[in-house]
């Protein structure tokens, strides 16, 4: 009789001591399972550039413009490429509207289409912008990146990582990813498309320069060699003069 009575209290106690092991293992455990349901999408972006070696940019502008004839990628072709780029206004994480034509008045912009902040390849092209945003600014343009991320997705993605030095705006619907020809809505049997887009737009509101498809662009020298060159801001070639005024290139074509 004294067994059966003692016998439920050994079973909560074991029972109790296989809960304590059980709730010290999860917290060990736990980083694990967090970082596999929820991964550190910065680290794997940087890793993304790591691996496509994709750094800084160490030369000055200067040094960088005046190769420009030699570093520069050409152009995609694209619908809009040569066209007056599509006007938006949209929302950031801040609910502050950006307007593409009021950003056009202070000079060229650069317009990314990213899939979203879950992303690393997109996220890496964010960071990699934002690495070199000094040598976009001091060519006067602006950087505009844009995603069907909610303005809270953001604020919360900014919570964890930080800010960017550019703005980011908010495309929900994706109207303006298909004003731009990067996205196509379901149709019947077929899924919606969705692709990486870059455009260097003048300030006259012309796109010049794009680059689309399932990888982002992380060419930020080319980037810049557009800027500049839609500026006029290029560097002049120097000409060697002569003693009587003449340039060496003038003397060798007569």
């Amino acid at each position: 009789m004294q067994l059966n009575i003692l016998a439920p209290r050994w079973f909560f106690l074991l029972l109790l001591i296989g809960c304590g092991i059980a709730f010290m293992v999860a917290l060990a455990l736990k980083p694990r399972w967090t970082s596999r349901l929820h991964p550190n999408v910065a680290a794997e972006a940087r890793r993304f550039l790591r691996e496509k070696n994709v750094r800084p940019l160490s030369e000055d502008l200067q040094a960088i413009l005046a190769n420009s004839a030699d570093e520069s990628l050409p152009t995609q072709q694209h619908p809009l490429l040569g066209n007056l780029a599509p006007d938006f206004t949209l929302n950031d994480d801040r609910g502050d509207a950006t307007n593409l034509q009021r950003c056009l008045e202070h000079g060229p912009v650069v317009l990314v289409f990213y899939y979203g902040y879950h992303c690393n390849h997109c996220v890496g092209q964010l960071f990699a912008v934002n690495d070199d945003l000094a040598m976009f600014q001091e060519l006067d343009a602006t950087i505009i990146a844009i995603s069907a991320d909610p303005v809270e997705e953001t604020q919360a993605r900014y919570a964890e990582y930080g800010r960017f030095g550019f703005t980011v705006l908010s495309d929900p619907g994706k109207q303006i990813a298909a004003q731009y020809g990067v996205f196509k809505p379901p149709v019947s049997n077929n899924p919606e498309e969705l692709v990486h887009a870059t455009f260097v737009i003048t300030a006259n509101g012309q796109i010049t320069w794009c680059n689309f498809g399932d990888k982002p662009f992380t060419d930020n020298r080319t980037l810049l060699i557009e800027v500049a060159r839609v500026s006029g801001r290029e560097p002049v070639p120097e000409q060697s003069v002569s003693s009587n005024g003449v340039s060496i290139q003038e003397f060798n074509d007569e």
